[in-house]
């Protein structure tokens, strides 16, 4: 009897130590902070924690790489409009690089789908319509500033870095997405930087 006790003990630390705690004993709760577990608040482990939507946020290794690589596309992206506003139509050459996009896009698509099923639903498509639309006008209308012969090293920064300002803000306002207060703080540098940058006068090497 006393070593079935003894049995009994020494499985209940073990699950203690291994974290499974019975629902009926210890109630978990999961809040904006972490989890709670009876007296004790706990933060989530990184890969479980949940952006909008309630879908799990992966390690920032996961996706560190790609997110570089689109950073410099973006540059790039924006490098090429500011050579070629001065020499089209801001309207022509905001449509020309949609078609590219489109082909390029289309192109990537069968070729990676190619016999495989994809994943399409009518509320997806009618968001890709609306982010079609905003970036068509974003193409256009950087186009257009940039035609009037502000310095990339001042249109670049100012674009990109409000698109992160107001990116911040819809996510709190739409997708009810949190920021810490550092991540707010950083908001604020961000919007302290693009006022900066707007604001000096430039200079040009040539």
């Amino acid at each position: 009897m006393k070593f079935a006790l003894l049995v009994l003990l020494l499985a209940a630390r073990a699950s203690g130590l291994l974290g499974f705690h019975p629902a009926e004993t210890s109630p978990v709760r999961v809040g904006l902070v972490g989890v709670q577990n009876g007296n004790k608040r706990l933060r989530p482990p990184l890969t479980e924690l949940r952006g909008g939507g309630g879908q799990l946020q992966p390690p920032i290794a996961k996706w560190s790489v790609p997110a570089g690589v689109c950073a410099i596309c973006y540059a790039s992206y924006n490098i090429c409009i500011k050579k070629a506003s001065s020499l089209i139509d801001p309207l022509l050459g905001g449509v020309l690089l949609q078609l590219v996009a489109t082909v390029l896009g289309g192109c990537l698509w069968v070729a990676t789908k190619s016999g495989h099923g994809s994943k399409v639903s009518q509320a997806g498509m009618a968001w890709s319509v609306a982010a079609g639309i905003a970036v068509g006008m974003a193409e256009i209308l950087s186009f257009y500033v940039n035609s009037l012969g502000v310095p990339a090293s001042q249109s670049v920064p100012v674009i990109i870095g409000g698109s992160i300002l107001v990116g911040c803000v819809m996510g709190f306002v739409f997708l009810r997405e949190l920021l810490t207060l550092r991540g707010w703080c950083g908001v604020l540098l961000i919007a302290l930087g693009i006022a900066m940058v707007g604001m000096d006068p430039g200079a040009s090497l040539h």
